[in-house]
Order: C-alpha cells, then structure tokens, then sequence
C-alpha cells in the first residue's frame, strides 16, 4: 500500500530527490498554467535555471531562512521513492517582523491530488512556524506573475493567517 509521508528536506539526506522537484514543478506548470516563477517549454536551459533555483533555495536550510517540507511516497514499507509534494516557509531577517513567516512554493503534483496533500503539508508548515515563533504567515500578491498560458496578469494565491493573536505591547 502506498504512503506519504511529510518530512523537513534535509540536503545531506534528500538531495537525491533534486530531479523529481523540479520534474514536479515543471508538471504543476504544464498542467494547470500555474504561476511558479518558470514559463514552458521546459528545454534543458530552462531545466538548468530551474536546477539553479532550487539549489539556491535550498541552501538556505542551512543558514536557517528557510525550511522547505516534501511529502514523500513509498509502498508497503519500501524506501521512499517519489516527491508527491512541497512546501516552503520562508523566514526572512526583518527588525520590523521577525514573527513574519512565508508560505512559499506550495506544489502537489498532479499524481498526488485530490487526498488533501495541500492541507497536510500547510497543517505541518503552521505546525514547524509556530515553533519557529512565526506567528504570521503570508502568501503572494494580486496580479504576481505573467500567465504562461495567455500572457495576462494573473494574482498569485493570496494568503495569510495569523497562528498565535499578538500580545499588545510586545
């Protein structure tokens, strides 16, 4: 039986999964024009930027500004073996908000969907920024990006959610 398990990316231990991120990222592209920074046709230079990106993103575990969470599949207790999802919180050096959290790069592949991945792998996100005393999680803009798909403006999926209420005067 399959499972999918989320876990926090951890370079030394997931570096291996490197192809199938981006192969992930690519299908959530092509199949539902997806604003997620990169336009088709996925040709090898495109798919080198994209290494570059995600190699740079994912340096940032290191230097904790980021934590980055991939639901990962395995069948009937054998070693996981495919990425079925992702999700990014960004946490970003600012004097006026450190309690500031981003929810980034949130991407269910198109095999994986509809068994509530998205929701676990926020649900789990909300769970690490709390103890991380990031109370305020936000998402994208209104008209974020270029539609790969038509070329207009397209808003990215607007988000926030207070996790813990303020303290006044604190």
């Amino acid at each position: 039986m399959e499972q999918i398990n989320i876990v926090r990316f951890s370079p030394s231990e997931h570096d291996k999964f490197l192809p199938a991120i981006i192969q992930m990222h690519i299908d959530c592209i092509e199949s539902d024009g997806a604003l997620l920074r990169f336009h088709p046709p996925f040709a090898l230079e495109k798919r080198q930027k994209m290494e570059a990106f995600w190699k740079a993103r994912l340096s940032q575990i290191s230097t904790g500004h980021r934590i980055t969470l991939i639901a990962l599949t395995s069948s009937d207790g054998q070693q996981e073996t495919d990425i079925a999802g992702i999700v990014e919180l960004g946490m970003p050096e600012a004097d006026t908000g450190p309690f500031r959290g981003d929810l980034e790069m949130l991407m269910v592949s198109p095999k994986y969907r509809r068994r509530g991945l998205a929701s676990k792998l926020i649900d789990a996100l909300e769970d690490i920024a709390k103890e991380e005393k990031r109370t305020l999680l936000m998402g994208t803009v209104p008209n974020y990006g270029i539609s790969p798909t038509d070329g207009s403006l397209k808003d990215g999926a607007f988000f926030y959610k207070q996790l813990i209420a303020p303290v006044p005067g604190a």
